[in-house]
């Protein structure tokens, strides 16, 4: 059985952690005689989920549920977060272009009234982003 002051040099993370997951119902520790928290080797083992779920950008409450599941399900959401990741960095590439865009060929003219009596600015902006993904496209694919 290891003290919090142990755990917490062991770990690389601060006492109030390791007792803020233990408030958390994350890293339950167990009491001495004297009410310090001690951790066994499962809650080491535990510690270091929690951790790697960390570095991984994962927030507590997603922790706490992935704890709960089997190694089966586990897998199963961390493919479900893969797959929601690759969709923000294709969002984010693409804000990128545009961003690029703009810089290299300044402010965008306003469309005129007349071009807007079936679509907003909002649609024309969607317009041009997408011609640019698909002239990004094209490129590479030449």
């Amino acid at each position: 059985m290891k003290k919090v002051n142990e755990v917490s040099r062991l770990a690389g993370v601060s006492k109030r952690t390791l007792q803020f997951y233990d408030d958390e119902g994350l890293l339950p520790a167990q009491r001495s005689k004297d009410n310090y928290r001690l951790y066994d080797d499962a809650a080491l083992e535990r510690l270091w989920e929690i951790l790697v779920y960390r570095a991984m950008g994962l927030d507590l409450k997603e922790i706490k549920d992935l704890l709960t599941l089997s190694e089966k399900q586990q897998k199963q959401y961390l493919e479900k977060k893969i797959r929601g990741l690759r969709q923000q960095i294709r969002q984010l590439n693409g804000q990128m272009e545009f961003i690029s865009y703009v810089q290299q060929n300044g402010m965008l003219p306003v469309p005129t009234e007349k071009n807007t009596e079936e679509k907003t600015y909002m649609d024309y902006i969607a317009v041009l982003r997408k011609m640019k993904q698909d002239q990004k496209r094209e490129d590479k694919e030449k």
